[in-house]
């Protein structure tokens, strides 16, 4: 079979094959800092017995004691076929959102393939897929249902009334917020938007009720699960209270944020520009009976919707969820300049490989500096590690402080008393000192730190600890043989958390912080 490069599926499996290849090769993407937070809960109860997550009790009273129920259920049903059958370690958590990333990125093509025009090349738009290396979160899973939602709303278009493709949407719909609501709002709003659009052409009302049903199942089952069990709606309402979507307000983006935005989300960007442009070729590009247009259309006003709100009040880290809706954008810009002239449409391709360029670089530095790294320090050599590092705490109730990508290891070795390392305080009421007086409190006799959470957030904190006098004697135990972009200031927002090498931190303390 001769290998076609035109053929956008061909381009996906270099991408899938780089994926697989990166995780037998150097066990890559390392999970980061929330991943042992959904993980942790189903881990424990297949190892332990008991469903809650014990990295979590210092700050969260019902998921990290009694029941686990801080996000949406459906990733955990997921998570329990999956741990069932592969097991609980990071290993099985990597290669579990490998699956769901190669899942999800063969619907998003297959969109392209079976929506878009046909007299189109739209084979560089899955390379926008390397842009996916932070890929950890129930949001994994989110991004199924929703390209289903949306390939099953484009069909439903070109059909009669079909109440199975109606349920189906709504269903899809319904799950996708019930395994991440903001990922799930994403999806939903985008498809709402086109079937408006589409409306706008065609009149017809039913096209809007698979999303009136999707609004009910997810209003009347919230209501229910609020007034029938109370406490897994407590513990959603604990995890809302410390991790609020919006934190301080309206604010004006700051330079970091905007280099993220430009750097996750290029394609959002062009399209923007180029819309003056496509606006003077309406009559030739608008077309609001095309389910290809309409679908661009849902997909860039909601990303813009969500971009937006990351910039000026949520949290920037949801920039990255509109991933898999820049493939379809790219695709949609493909199209939509195609009645432009030849050096024009070469103009546009070449500014995409550029986008493409700059959503990768973060995959470029996992497959040659990561590459050095897992080299030096691999999985199993640090897993041997923390083991020997971790097996006097399945001993003893004393805390030890664990980062989320060893927090699997904990779990492994039997520690009693394992703490999260980004809960250990109450970040709902965060302090200039409530960092240093949350460590303080809790005073663990040793932290096993990855290196992004070491040079991120705990070397100035440790530094702080030893301005006081008599409080603690603090050993530091930087295993990494190949130095990691985390302990270089220049580099480390350019690329970060690519080594399995440990910080091993031992704490004896003295006398109490005063």
């Amino acid at each position: 079979m001769k290998l076609n490069l035109r053929n956008p599926f061909c381009l996906l499996a270099l991408v899938a094959v780089w994926r697989i290849a990166l995780f037998i090769f150097t066990a890559q993407p390392i999970p980061v800092n929330d991943a042992a937070f959904f993980d942790g809960a189903m881990g424990n109860w297949f190892l332990h017995g008991h469903y809650f997550n014990p990295g979590l009790s210092v700050v969260f009273p019902i998921s990290g004691h009694q029941l686990y129920s801080a996000y949406p259920p459906l990733y955990q049903v997921a998570l329990w076929f999956w741990m069932g059958l592969f097991g609980t370690s990071v290993l099985s958590m990597i290669a579990l959102h490998a699956c769901m990333f190669c899942i999800a990125g063969f619907l998003v093509v297959y969109i392209v393939e079976t929506v878009f025009p046909e007299t189109v090349n739209y084979a560089l738009v899955p390379l926008l897929l390397f842009a996916v290396t932070f890929d950890d979160r129930p949001e994994g899973l989110a991004h199924i249902f929703g390209l289903l939602a949306l390939l099953l709303v484009t069909r439903s278009w070109s059909s009669a009334r079909n109440w199975l493709v109606v349920f189906g949407i709504g269903s899809l719909l319904f799950c996708a917020l019930y395994t991440s609501v903001i990922v799930g709002a994403l999806y939903f709003g985008a498809g709402f938007i086109a079937v408006a659009l589409a409306w706008w052409r065609r009149r017809n009302l039913f096209f809007f009720v698979p999303f009136i049903f999707a609004t009910f199942l997810f209003v009347m089952i919230t209501v229910a699960i609020a007034r029938f069990e109370p406490l897994w709606w407590a513990g959603f309402r604990e995890n809302a209270r410390q991790t609020p979507v919006m934190t301080t307000g309206f604010r004006i983006p700051n330079s970091m944020e905007l280099i993220k935005l430009v750097r996750t989300a290029p394609v959002f960007l062009l399209m923007l520009m180029m819309l003056p442009i496509l606006f003077v070729k309406r009559k030739l590009v608008f077309d609001f009976g095309q389910p290809w247009f309409v679908l661009v259309g849902g997909a860039f006003i909601m990303g813009w919707v969500l971009l937006l709100a990351d910039m000026t009040l949520l949290a920037a880290n949801y920039v990255g969820y509109v991933l898999f809706l820049q493939v379809l954008l790219a695709a949609g810009i493909l199209a939509a300049t195609q009645p432009f002239s030849d050096a024009f449409r070469r103009h546009v391709r070449c500014v995409l490989w550029g986008c493409i360029i700059l959503v990768s670089i973060r995959a470029v530095g996992m497959s040659t500096w990561g590459a050095a790294c897992a080299w030096k320090n691999s999985y199993p050599k640090t897993h041997a590690v923390l083991l020997s590092e971790l097996a006097p705490f399945a001993k003893t109730n004393l805390p030890a402080l664990v980062s989320s990508s060893y927090f699997y290891t904990a779990l492994e070795a039997g520690v009693q008393n394992p703490i999260h390392s980004d809960w250990y305080f109450d970040r709902a009421n965060w302090t200039n000192n409530a960092q240093i007086n949350g460590l303080a409190a809790l005073r663990p006799a040793k932290l096993v730190l990855n290196q992004f959470d070491y040079y991120r957030a705990f070397k100035p904190l440790l530094e702080q600890l030893r301005q006081q006098p008599g409080l603690v004697d603090i050993r530091v135990r930087d295993l990494a043989e190949v130095r990691t972009p985390d302990s270089i200031p220049s580099v480390d927002h350019v690329v970060q958390n690519i080594s399995w090498a440990p910080v091993i931190v031992d704490l004896d303390w003295k006398q109490a912080l005063k």
